[in-house]
């Protein structure tokens, strides 16, 4: 799978008021080469992933790396047709909102133009010394740098040859000489240790607690691994609140073809990013706006999933992620406010089950009392998706891929709860 990624979102700027109609002329004419106008395109958008394996972190590398004339011209032509449909660099949210979000991933009209004349014209490698410096990647196993702490699965788990889809949960205890006091984590990254691990989703619980779902209500759901999704730091200011006493509890989902020699040993690691000890924060509740009872007939190309929420207190909106499986089409998150006034979030016309992303507002959107959140899925179950594992079969909600979800999952904080310290929040 071929895979680019937009990591500051900045396009180049053309000063066209400065060129003349000669200039233009002049440079849509010139020969387009690798060193001088592909490399630099490249080094912005796609190298982040596209890399040699021995510089990549986290297993966020792709099949190929695409660092130097040798390894990119070989799949130029697949570059050109990955870039023109739309399907590289991975990212779902429709084109009107480009600029909202903070992670967006996107090559600009210029950039697409400018590789697709690369190839067409031959894909000529031009002069070294027009290449820029390569780009420098740390030499680190962690996305996010050394964590804080580091926990594991309490012991290696083996995902047998006969097992397809297999979802259990296992408990870490964050013992005193690991969390001695309150903290404010900032931020977390899964690394799974073989590659039948499909995702994993980490809760935080104390005594009395909900040990299978987390404790949903203070720090509940921190997040987790999920295909094309990078580790996240959150925003500066917020935070999941872990208490002296806290229990992991690590929903771990292994996904792999059957049959002998496909099992493997697991014994995937989480890291932890803390703030400094007396730093304030608000608290980030991750939870979804959900259908759970919905039923999918066999063979329909489009069908809608609707399901709502109704704020009560105020919020503010720090990113949103739809989450469906092999069926899933679309989604759109829609806020209602309390004068009537309707506001679409969240669109994403083409959703792709592989690659899952938590869509960051740039400006948090603040959702006042009495906002009405509307979520709307749509699903295709024909035989006309190549992913659909069965047509003929009616779907329901369920954890196995091979069923459906219809969750629109949102990263927010109760506007009516000030940031505190871990110390003071443990007191509560």
């Amino acid at each position: 799978m071929v895979r680019f990624l937009r990591i500051t979102g900045a396009a180049v700027i053309l000063l066209a008021s400065a060129m003349t109609p000669m200039a233009w002329a002049d440079d849509a004419a010139r020969p387009v080469t690798f060193t001088k106008d592909v490399l630099p395109i490249l080094q912005e958008n796609c190298q982040t992933c596209h890399r040699p394996a021995t510089i990549g972190v986290s297993g966020m590398v792709a099949p190929m790396a695409l660092t130097t004339y040798e390894e990119v011209r070989p799949w130029a032509k697949s570059i050109v047709k990955a870039i023109e449909s739309g399907k590289m660099p991975p990212w779902s949210a429709s084109r009107e909102f480009r600029g909202v979000f903070k992670n967006e991933r996107y090559l600009t009209d210029e950039e697409i133009d400018t590789i697709a004349r690369w190839v067409n014209s031959g894909a000529p490698m031009g002069r070294a010394e027009d290449a820029p410096p390569p780009r420098l990647f740390p030499q680190r196993e962690w996305w996010l740098g050394e964590p804080d702490v580091i926990v594991r699965l309490p012991e290696p788990v083996w995902v047998g040859d006969e097992v397809e889809d297999w979802q259990p949960m296992y408990q870490i205890p964050l013992t005193e000489d690991v969390l001695p006091e309150d903290r404010w984590l900032r931020g977390m990254e899964c690394v799974p240790d073989s590659n039948v691990v499909h995702h994993i989703v980490v809760y935080a619980y104390g005594q009395g607690m909900d040990r299978d779902r987390g404790n949903v209500g203070v720090g509940g759901n921190l997040g987790g691994l999920a295909p094309g999704a990078e580790p996240e730091v959150a925003d500066e200011g917020y935070g999941y609140l872990l208490k002296k006493g806290t229990t992991l509890a690590v929903s771990m989902h292994y996904h792999k073809e059957t049959g002998p020699g496909t099992g493997a040993w697991d014994q995937s690691r989480i890291g932890l990013f803390f703030y400094p000890k007396d730093a304030k924060a608000r608290n980030v509740q991750i939870s979804p706006v959900g259908n759970m009872t919905f039923e999918i007939p066999p063979g329909v190309d489009r069908w809608e999933v609707g399901m709502a929420r109704t704020f009560e207190r105020p919020v503010t909106v720090l990113g949103l992620l739809p989450h469906m499986h092999f069926r899933g089409a679309a989604a759109r998150y829609v806020a209602i406010y309390p004068d009537g006034r309707r506001e679409t979030l969240l669109d994403v016309p083409n959703y792709d089950y592989a690659w899952q992303h938590n869509y960051r507002f740039q400006e948090a959107r603040r959702l006042p009392v009495g906002t009405r959140l509307e979520v709307r899925m749509w699903f295709d179950n024909s035989p006309a998706n190549p992913a659909n594992p069965d047509p003929t079969k009616a779907v329901r909600f369920g954890g196995p891929t091979t069923d459906e979800m219809a969750l629109g999952w949102m990263y927010f904080t109760f506007d009516d709860e000030a940031p505190t310290v871990a110390a003071i929040a443990g007191q509560r």
